[in-house]
């Protein structure tokens, strides 16, 4: 723990035996959540602040509030563009019970000592990487036919004068319509 900023996602229970709430601040690295991936580069640590208080007896609540950023590339250009990631995790706990068993029910306990949020965490992220990342909406994308940056410059190839159909690999069947 630098600065009282934490480098991780585990927490003591013990620190709530005389409050009711704390609040944490920590900078995880991405890879020490097994956040690594070919396609989305984490191109810095999560932001995380993270509130813990006692609830009706041994029920802990966790709220979570992560930011980063990742870099991908645009699906029309293959350009790289970084975006920012954000994501809330809101986590009940109840003391007790097998911690295995709880991952099958969808139940969260904890063993009464510590409570380990780096999976939910992780999950969470993982369903925030964009699927279809583009660098801006109106980006045009390469030519299917020679690979040029349509936002660059203008294609030189035949095709390329109807550039709504130019772009869809289902240009051949609107040929095929002009025949009948």
């Amino acid at each position: 723990m630098k600065d009282g900023i934490r480098d991780s996602l585990v927490f003591s229970v013990k620190d709530l035996r005389h409050e009711t709430d704390k609040a944490y601040a920590a900078r995880v690295l991405p890879e020490s959540l097994g956040l690594t991936y070919e396609e989305a580069r984490f191109t810095m640590p999560l932001a995380c602040k993270v509130g813990i208080s006692r609830h009706s007896g041994d029920n802990i609540y966790v709220t979570t509030h992560v930011e980063t950023r990742l870099r991908v590339e645009c699906r029309r250009c293959v350009k790289p563009v970084e975006v920012e990631v954000t994501t809330n995790v809101d986590l009940l706990f109840s003391m007790g019970a097998d911690p295995e068993a709880a991952a099958e029910d969808g139940e969260r306990y904890y063993d009464g000592e510590t409570l380990d949020i780096s999976e939910d965490i992780r999950r969470s992220l993982v369903l925030e990487i964009p699927t279809w990342p583009l660098c801006t909406e109106a980006c045009k994308g390469l030519c299917t036919a020679c690979g040029t940056d349509l936002n660059a410059a203008d294609c030189a190839c035949t095709h390329a004068a109807d550039t709504e159909t130019a772009a869809s690999p289902f240009s051949v069947l609107a040929k095929m319509l002009e025949k009948n």
